[in-house]
């Protein structure tokens, strides 16, 4: 079957941690962090993420939870 819409180069596994994920995941572009993927110039493509929880943060969170959330979590 045919593949639709942007190639998906970055998947993530909502049911699994962070560190559990196939490719490494980062909050920022380091030169000291390989790259996982490349893409060609003007290639639409698809990039999976997670929170900056790393999905520690649920529906059950309020407004204000997330406010004062511990960012080194």
């Amino acid at each position: 079957m045919a593949q639709y819409g942007p190639r998906l180069v970055v998947p993530i596994d909502l049911k699994k941690k962070p560190w559990e994920q196939k490719h490494p995941l980062h909050n920022r572009w380091h030169p000291a962090i390989p790259a996982v993927e490349e893409v060609r110039v003007g290639e639409v493509f698809r990039v999976e993420m997670v929170d900056f929880s790393g999905g520690g943060i649920t529906k059950n969170y309020s407004a204000e939870d997330i406010k004062y959330a511990d960012p080194s979590i």
